[in-house]
């Protein structure tokens, strides 16, 4: 499916360059399957039940500090490429990511996941990049190839943190003479997550090309030396086009028709864009660097949308996240699953997310276009909070607790504990729900398209995705810590029976996909036409090397709006 013609006209997806990114994503270490058991081992809490709240504020640190530079990190990014910004994230990532597994302490847990949030921008930097190099007719694919590097990335970082925790015990052949896995049993899946990291630091280094296109500020980059990270074999990267894609180097990753439309209406928009060049073509804007300030972005319409959509978006399945590992590890009021046990059902449920990613998401795209396939998945999110407790009725009605013990509990009043082994029921009802929550993740892919969309001039996007990850950032901070915090309230108070946490969530989900609603429909732009020059960097040297577009008044109605009848009758007299 990837990096071929699937259809007339689409625009040849650049697979080499997509599949570098792909490997910089994979490197990117996960702690998750193990992060309750390591809040629990160094006794950060007596109370069982707060240990997720904990757990909740380690993560939510790292997003915490990365709101605050991952814009910078992106709009850099705009001004001396996305090279040495990757690059330069990947050893942040590496060190940091390391240190994390000789924390001794909640503090030291805390102080390593800040330094690893301030020194990776690579979220929204990645992201550019793919903008970078693919448009509206191929975006799709290429986003859910960067989806696939992240699933693998969690199957392996799943299967690590779980089989890798506690070497020194589990594999007392191998590790039994290293007494430091002893004292730092986390260590040696943070080693190993490292050394993937770095290893994506070698392969984008040599094979990586710099994507940034030369509208944006070359002098600047120039002056930025790449001698020691550039490739021997590196090539000049060129954009392939095509007559369908209508999106040329030079020219802006935004919704075509809906650009048309505010040049012939003389819109709010068409102003800013008129400060950017001649009709969107990309030509830098007067000021500092050509660089886009955060206010300046925040003007459009579909800026604002769309950073409320990330933020909402974002909040929902940054909580389902914590929630859901924490209710699988809880022993008294989840599913009392191990560390290994749940990263081994992660792991599995990884590869039926590859499944989704290479055969569902695009044909979503094909069938119902990217917004309204965004609004379709968003509609699920209410119910994996509501199917999520019901897993404990499963547990509850197909195994057997075990005895009371007499030293904690030697009245046999507690609450009931079940074996760390989950039996078949259970077992496979947990592998269902997360597949349910796979098809309904894939909104995330879209919602990456989206914000490329969102952008109102090619040179922004390092700075469009470095809003859309900040909104993202922050609702990371809040989302765990708070769905971790409610948790713990609604089981030590037993508030509306302990079922506060995910009644809260549900509503929030729904508040979520009524924000859907705002986004606009994509439209195929039957209205535009690519002319003069061979649309990389050439072209009318009248326009300084500009792109010429002209808008055809193709089936537009009284209202300024496309006639999508005249339009497919105008498309089926063509054919």
């Amino acid at each position: 499916m990837f990096g071929k013609n699937t259809k007339s006209g689409q625009t040849p997806l650049p697979f080499a360059q997509v599949a570098v990114l792909m490997g910089v994503r994979l490197a990117e270490p996960i702690i998750f399957p193990f992060i309750n058991q390591m809040v629990e081992e160094l006794k950060v809490t007596d109370n069982p039940d707060r240990i997720g709240f904990y757990s909740g504020l380690v993560e939510s640190v790292f997003a915490f500090v990365q709101f605050f530079t991952v814009y910078h990190w992106a709009t850099m990014s705009d001004k001396i490429g996305r090279k040495p910004i990757i690059l330069f994230g990947l050893v942040g990532v590496a060190i940091s990511g390391s240190l994390f597994g000789l924390a001794t302490s909640f503090w030291l847990m805390i102080f390593y996941r800040c330094l690893s949030g301030a020194l990776n921008g690579n979220a929204a930097v990645i992201k550019a990049a793919i903008g970078d190099i693919t448009d509206e007719s191929n975006s799709t694919e290429a986003f859910a190839m960067y989806g696939l590097a992240w699933t693998v990335g969690a199957i392996i970082g799943n299967s690590l943190g779980g089989t890798l925790s506690h070497p020194y015990e589990q594999y007392p052949s191998l590790f039994g003479s290293f007494s430091m896995l002893e004292t730092h049993p986390y260590l040696l899946p943070c080693l190993v997550a490292a050394g993937c990291t770095l290893a994506g630091f070698i392969f984008c280094s040599i094979f990586y090309q710099e994507s940034l296109p030369a509208t944006t500020s070359s002098r600047n980059r120039r002056s930025f030396s790449l001698s020691m990270l550039a490739s021997p074999f590196a090539k000049n990267h060129k954009r392939h086009l095509s007559t369908a894609s209508l999106v040329s180097e030079a020219e802006t990753l935004v919704d075509p028709e809906a650009a048309a439309r505010e040049e012939l209406l003389g819109g709010k928009g068409s102003t800013d864009r008129d400060r950017a060049g001649s009709s969107g073509t990309g030509v830098v804007r007067e000021g500092r660097d050509g660089a886009w300030s955060i206010w300046e972005l925040l003007r459009f319409r579909k800026v604002k949308v769309m950073c409320g959509t990330y933020f909402l978006s974002q909040f929902v399945q940054a909580g389902w996240t914590a929630a859901s590992l924490l209710f699988f590890f809880d022993r008294y009021n989840g599913l009392g699953m191990s560390a290994q046990a749940i990263g081994v059902v992660m792991a599995i449920n990884g590869f039926w997310t590859i499944a989704c990613q290479i055969l569902l998401l695009t044909r979503l795209r094909n069938w119902f276009g990217i917004s309204l396939a965004y609004k379709i998945l968003s509609v699920g999110w209410p119910l994996v909070w509501v199917l999520l407790p019901m897993l404990r009725n499963v547990l509850l009605a197909t195994e057997t607790s075990l005895p009371p013990d007499p030293v904690s509990n030697p009245n046999g009043y507690g609450p009931e504990v079940y074996a760390v082994d989950r039996r078949w029921p259970t077992t496979v009802c947990v592998n269902l729900y997360l597949s349910f929550v796979t098809l309904v993740g894939m909104s995330n892919g879209l919602l990456m398209v989206l914000v490329n969309f969102a952008s109102p001039d090619k040179t922004a996007l390092g700075a469009m995705n470095g809003i859309g990850t900040a909104a993202g950032c922050m609702a990371r901070v809040i989302g765990p810590s708070l769905v971790s915090a409610l948790y713990a309230i609604s089981m030590d108070g037993k508030v509306l029976g302990g079922r506060l946490w995910w009644i809260f969530m549900a509503f929030m989900s729904v508040i979520n996909f009524g924000v859907t609603l705002l986004i606009e429909r994509d439209k195929t732009a039957a209205g535009l036409r690519v002319e003069g020059g061979d649309g990389v960097g050439g072209g009318n040297e009248e326009e300084e090397g500009a792109v010429g577009v002209e808008l055809e008044r193709v089936g537009w109605d009284e209202d300024g709006d496309v006639d999508d009848e005249q339009t497919d009758k105008d498309r089926r007299t063509t054919t």
